[in-house]
């Protein structure tokens, strides 16, 4: 689910497990921050979105919405470019 929200604001990305018991023996649910930075950014610049990236993160998974999910794992994912990128896990 795309922008799904958390309250306060927006996940990237939720990877939500299915309610219909035929598909819903996923073993975790996912929330993914995205960030695009530019080839051009300083490791100073990508270390400031990775912790905006964090904070978010941390507002999310505590939201009334999506707090004590059992599975819940959340991730950032910083894209540098066309070819570069790095995925955090949090949880």
């Amino acid at each position: 689910m795309s922008e799904y929200e958390a309250v306060p604001g927006r996940t990237d990305i939720f990877l939500q497990r299915n309610p219909n018991p035929v598909y819903s023996q996923a073993r975790y649910e996912w929330i993914l921050e995205l960030k695009y930075c530019k080839v051009s950014d300083t490791e100073t610049e990508i270390d400031a979105k990775r912790e905006e990236a964090l904070t978010q993160i941390d507002k999310y998974i505590h939201a009334y919405r999506i707090k004590d999910r059992p599975g819940l794992k959340a991730a950032v994912i910083i894209f540098t470019g066309k070819d570069k990128f790095e995925i955090t896990e949090v949880l």
